[in-house]
């Protein structure tokens, strides 16, 4: 178990090994004040949130955090557990490894400015969520080549990948979830006056960065999608009126074709000189009244017409 204090002996941080320290429980209850707090990270295993607040004295909050999400892996998380009262810090299941913009060694040294355990503790959560915030920046990249593709290459697989991002934006959200409760919670069980330092204030702010980068990118998405519907209902009614169309011009040629090929006994035009002729310019003429009356209503539209490549819905 390593032990940091701060501010002199104000407050202290201790780090608590899963593995060795956790059997200990008598010497832990000295911080925790019997609260059941081993016993709750036997029992922990996703985000929880709990707080004494019935003693002036002896107030306290804890719980467990999932700190390391993985978007594309449910089972890809890392949870951590804490404790925490005004001069006590607890915290077990941490790996600074997997915080990729911090180390222990730099939160160590930002929580010196911190006057007791309440303001350290918002330190950590700020620089977990900062790790956050670099897989934030990640993903505005990744939409940022997707916003593009939609022009250069409109089909079902970037389809797909407006799914996939959408479900990712999804997770983020969800993930930041527990932290807000958690700042609540500390409020909640402290008090608004630990709201006005500059730590608080920092994390806060923090969180609401992330909450806003979320927000927006999540308008983005819903953007993508809605352009998507666009492009794929006016393909389908494209494709519908071509097919209509067609059905249309080519009706004289079927009926035409119906009619000559009745086997009955007395079809006098089948014996005509020019018979054949006849019905091949009958069929063309009208085949060419459909084809003037449809264009002339304008339900061809411009399917008829030689045109360029377009750029989003070809």
């Amino acid at each position: 178990m390593e032990k940091h204090a701060f501010s002199g002996t104000a407050w202290e941080w201790l780090q608590v090994n899963e593995k060795k320290d956790l059997g200990r429980k008598d010497e832990f209850n000295t911080y925790t004040m019997d609260i059941p707090w081993v016993e709750h990270i036997h029992a922990s295993d996703t985000n929880s949130l709990q707080m004494k607040t019935t003693d002036q004295d002896s107030l306290a909050l804890w719980g467990s955090l999932i700190y390391v999400q993985e978007a594309h892996k449910k089972e890809e998380k890392h949870l951590f557990h804490f404790f925490v009262r005004e001069n006590t810090l607890l915290t077990t299941a941490l790996d600074f490894k997997l915080l990729p913009t911090t180390t222990q060694k730099e939160i160590l040294a930002k929580m010196q400015s911190a006057t007791n355990a309440i303001e350290g503790f918002m330190i950590l959560l700020g620089e977990i969520v900062s790790a956050f915030l670099h897989k934030i920046d990640q993903y505005e990249v990744r939409l940022k080549d997707l916003l593009w593709q939609v022009k250069e290459n409109n089909d079902t697989k970037l389809l797909n990948k407006i799914a996939e991002n959408r479900h990712e934006i999804l997770v983020w959200k969800n993930f930041l979830i527990p932290f807000i409760e958690v700042k609540t919670g500390v409020v909640e069980a402290f008090g608004e006056k630990y709201t006005e330092n500059v730590h608080f204030k920092r994390t806060n702010y923090r969180f609401e960065r992330c909450q806003n980068l979320v927000r927006a990118y999540e308008e983005e998405i819903r953007g993508l999608i809605d352009f998507e519907d666009v492009v794929s209902s006016f393909r389908g009614n494209e494709i519908m009126k071509t097919l209509t169309v067609m059905t249309v011009l080519f009706t004289p040629v079927m009926a035409l074709g119906a009619l000559w090929g009745m086997n009955f006994d007395s079809m006098p035009e089948l014996r005509w000189k020019f018979g054949y002729a006849g019905a091949l310019i009958l069929i063309l003429i009208s085949t060419l009244l459909v084809y003037w009356f449809l264009k002339a209503k304008g339900w061809t539209g411009d399917m008829l017409k030689s045109k360029k490549k377009q750029k989003y819905v070809d």
